[in-house]
């Protein structure tokens, strides 16, 4: 997890507000709304206070706003090529699977949801496929594209956002094997 110092700043209110009140903000890193997928379209977010600690977390899309799965061959051309990453991640700099830009909003453009897995224990709630590669393959003959992509998409951001370690040679592996399954099924719509 990511922690910065910062200053509340307090401003006088705008407008007709009587006697002296004021307002309070406080700047949040463009790096940090970038990668929680804020954009001035999208930016309305959740507060959450329980007496010494602010949360802000992103408000749920309705199914109406979620986009629409990329073609196929965009999937697919994803998928070999980040299945790659990690089977070879040992020869790629560490940055990559970490930068947003590459993963996380490739994933989103492809029009996958980063849903903690949520969709995955849905779908199997037998396996422990978000965790576990082996898992993984003993369901990936039923899995579908939406569902393991947005597997994907938040055991990436899991990684890249919330773990508190360094990757292991079986995650690296849980990676390969997911992309690889992701790369079938975009081949097989």
């Amino acid at each position: 997890m990511e922690t910065r110092k910062t200053k509340v700043i307090f401003t006088k209110a705008g407008g007709n507000a009587n006697g002296s009140p004021s307002v309070c903000r406080i700047s949040l890193p463009k790096a940090w709304v970038n990668r929680m997928g804020l954009t001035p379209e999208r930016r309305e977010v959740e507060l959450a206070f329980d007496g010494d600690k602010v949360s802000i977390q992103n408000l749920k899309e309705s199914p109406a706003k979620r986009r629409m799965l990329a073609d196929k061959k965009k999937i697919r051309r994803f998928a070999l090529v980040w299945g790659q990453m990690y089977k070879n991640h040992a020869a790629v700099p560490q940055r990559y699977f970490e930068l947003a830009e590459l993963v996380g909003d490739g994933m989103a453009d492809l029009g996958f949801e980063m849903d903690a897995g949520e969709s995955m224990r849905r779908a199997f709630p037998e396996a422990d496929a978000f965790h576990d590669n082996e898992a993984l393959k003993g369901i990936s003959s039923k899995v579908d594209l939406q569902t393991l992509g947005n597997a994907i998409f938040s055991r990436w951001r899991y990684w890249n956002h919330w773990a508190m370690g360094p990757m292991q040679e079986a995650d690296f592996e849980w990676f390969v094997t997911a992309f690889s399954r992701l790369a079938e099924l975009a081949e097989d719509l």
